[in-house]
């Protein structure tokens, strides 16, 4: 018996140094500190578990610029320095995140055999996965600031004040509030991208999407789907066939540029409708899976904090225009004339978003003529690393503060710090649409009511049970609120938001400063 544990032990120790010695010997002396290895090749899968929590525990051990992670056959190099998120940016494509999109489409929205064929295609002038490459070069003119875009916002703006109207007509009532923003924000998103033939019109299919939701990292990874990822997949078949309905059906030419545009790639590809329709179940997860809980959580943290919910009133009264009866709100003026409303929106992104941005390292590169990338590997900006940044964002970093992000005396914070729409080619094209749709929300819900707690005192919910696709996490637990009409002269009057349209992006992220 003793014999027996003495040779375990034994066993272990030499499988210890076998795997340390592995680990220094395949190691080059240019590449990033490894990190986490406590256990060879073991520490960084047990950490990582800890989502972003493990990321900013090692930025504050080691203070490192960059590091790697050795994880089993393979490498992760981790961002922590602000001052290296440009050099990474400028090498598009040998630092490229088409390979992720690539993969994303061919495992988790389950590509068919010719499908994957496309995304892998080599395209003259383009390269590797172009299909992903040109994907956002095609959508470019759908969701920049413009007539196309204004179109669209014009439209979930006027989904959004159609069931504020619904809320007016019920109220008093309560209601708990994650739930209903996440059926109305979902509503209002799905209407105005796919138009009248909007899929997510069928309860089932919204039902499905939120069963196929959890299982998106299982799907990625290809961690025994068919086991652990059962109900995602069968949720994923019906999701499929409702889109292949939708674009056989030419629902699509009713709907907006953005989803047009959309499946004119997938033509120019010769893109099979069925893979159409999958490669769409993508475009779903980008518009639905972030700006439901961005929209709660700015609410939340508005409607709960006395100061912050005086403030954006005041910003927004002045833009209010009451003529016979009614009350009118241009939503263009409330982004440019409500810094403290959108200050708040920035660091609801800042605090929760647990958003990285991720690459495949094409070929052996030398970051900043310093540090030895090798091909095949992955590299990670995350942005909960850059959001703690005392550096960037001082002494108060782990506060929530609603004017952090407000102008002083022309100042701003070092944009490249604030990473809640991802940057670079990781950027977010969708964010001036998700800006504008959670802006009119919240501005419109605390002009026209008042939203108390019905346990009578605010708790903000925790967001330990989140998934690891979520990059804005939604709450553990919903919030029981109590909704009644605001008093006042702004009573009872019939409310009109409008859109007068804009050419110009609001300057949330370091790429939209660069243009003006």
């Amino acid at each position: 018996m003793a014999s027996g544990a003495v040779i375990g032990v034994s066993s272990l120790a030499v499988t210890y140094a076998f795997l340390r010695f592995l680990l220094l010997y395949t190691h080059d002396e240019k590449e990033p500190t490894a990190v986490a290895t406590e256990i060879p090749f073991l520490s960084p899968m047990i950490g990582m578990a800890k989502k972003a929590k493990f990321y900013t525990d090692i930025r504050n051990k080691y203070n490192l610029p960059i590091y790697t992670l050795r994880l089993p056959g393979s490498r992760i190099y981790v961002i922590n320095s602000t001052n290296l998120i440009p050099v990474v940016q400028r090498q598009v494509r040998v630092l490229d995140f088409a390979a992720i999109e690539a993969r994303a489409a061919m495992n988790v929205m389950g590509a068919t055999p010719a499908g994957k064929e496309i995304l892998k295609m080599n395209r003259n002038g383009v390269g590797e996965y172009s299909y992903a490459i040109e994907f956002d070069k095609a959508i470019h003119p759908a969701v920049t600031p413009g007539a196309s875009l204004d179109t669209m916002n014009r439209l979930s703006i006027q989904k959004v004040s159609e069931f504020l109207d619904t809320l007016a007509s019920n109220a008093p009532t309560t209601m708990n509030l994650f739930e209903w923003v996440q059926k109305n924000i979902a509503w209002a998103t799905s209407e105005a991208v796919y138009g009248p033939s909007n899929p997510f019109r069928d309860p089932k299919i919204l039902s499905a999407f939120w069963k196929f939701e959890p299982g998106i990292v299982i799907l990625l990874l290809q961690l025994f789907p068919s086991v652990l990822a059962k109900e995602s997949l069968q949720a994923r078949e019906k999701i499929v066939k409702a889109f292949m309905d939708y674009f056989g059906g030419g629902g699509h030419e009713q709907g907006s540029a953005l989803i047009r545009a959309r499946y004119q790639h997938s033509v120019d590809y010769n893109v099979s409708n069925e893979d159409t329709a999958r490669f769409e179940l993508g475009g779903a997860v980008a518009i639905l899976t972030n700006t439901i809980p961005s929209a709660f959580w700015v609410l939340w943290h508005i409607i709960s904090d006395a100061a912050a919910l005086e403030e954006c009133r005041d910003e927004l009264y002045r833009l209010c225009k009451i003529e016979d009866g009614s009350v009118a709100i241009d939503i263009t003026e409330v982004k440019t004339s409500c810094p403290i409303l959108l200050s708040t929106l920035q660091e609801v992104l800042r605090v929760h978003g647990t958003g990285t941005s991720v690459r495949v390292v094409q070929q052996d590169h030398l970051l900043d003529d310093k540090y030895l990338l090798k091909k095949g590997s992955t590299l990670m900006i995350p942005g909960p690393v850059q959001h703690s940044s005392k550096a960037v964002y001082g002494d108060s970093v782990n506060e929530f503060n609603h004017k952090r992000f407000v102008r002083t005396n022309g100042r701003r914070l070092n944009p490249v710090g604030f990473r809640g729409f991802g940057g670079g080619s990781t950027l977010c094209p969708g964010r001036h649409f998700a800006i504008t749709e959670i802006i009119a929300f919240v501005a419109l819900m605390i002009l026209r009511f008042n939203i108390k707690p019905v346990s009578g005192k605010w708790v903000r919910p925790t967001t330990d049970k989140a998934g690891m696709h979520a990059t804005v996490p939604p709450p553990d637990a919903d919030v029981e609120v109590e909704v009644t009409l605001r008093e006042g002269g702004l009573a009872c009057k019939q409310w009109n938001a409008i859109l007068t349209g804009s050419d110009k992006a609001m300057e949330l992220v370091a790429e939209d400063m660069d243009q003006h």
